[in-house]
């Protein structure tokens, strides 16, 4: 890279991993021959902070430190068409972390530099879903999330020590 590295996902079933960090481009590289293959600017990004794709790879979303959210169609984005599939501008501190849940049907993505800094993506409409984070609790500063592997549970891990945990009712088996 030509910058400092600042975030990384593996894509392709672990055979490719995506970078980025101080020079605003996204690196994709070849594992298997240790390469980089294709590297393009995240429009808008001053420094990249946190990457996260899809379970299939097909989708890939990278924050920046203005609290921007770019969310790209990978192909498009290899085959020069550089432009994001859809732009979430709802937090406005850097981004820390960000993770699809194993369908890719939400993006959770969290800042740890103010409070309730937390919010899920609806991936097919790119909405930002209204009722979360909810009314009535306060998550504190985010650090780091994860949902279960059949999605039905979100864990979120804050500054102060503790660990949330939400079911989500859209899944059958939580």
């Amino acid at each position: 890279m030509n910058g400092t590295a600042r975030a990384l996902t593996f894509a392709n079933s672990g055979q490719q991993l995506l970078t980025t960090g101080g020079d605003r481009q996204i690196y994709h590289w070849d594992l298997r021959t240790m390469t980089c293959f294709h590297k393009g600017v995240d429009e808008g990004c001053i420094t990249g902070t946190a990457l996260t794709t899809t379970p299939t790879g097909s989708i890939f979303a990278a924050g920046s430190d203005s609290g921007i959210v770019n969310i790209y169609n990978r192909d498009e984005f290899l085959g020069g068409n550089r432009r994001p599939v859809k732009t979430i501008e709802n937090l406005t501190t850097k981004i820390d972390f960000m993770k699809f849940n194993s369908d890719a049907q939400i993006l959770a993505i969290c800042s740890s530099m103010k409070k309730n800094s937390m919010k899920l993506v609806h991936k097919p409409s790119f909405t930002v879903f209204s009722n979360w984070p909810p009314a009535n609790r306060a998550l504190q500063y985010p650090r780091c999330l994860d949902f279960s592997p059949d999605g039905g549970m979100m864990a979120m891990g804050n500054a102060a020590g503790h660990v949330l945990l939400y079911k989500i009712n859209h899944y059958q088996h939580a």
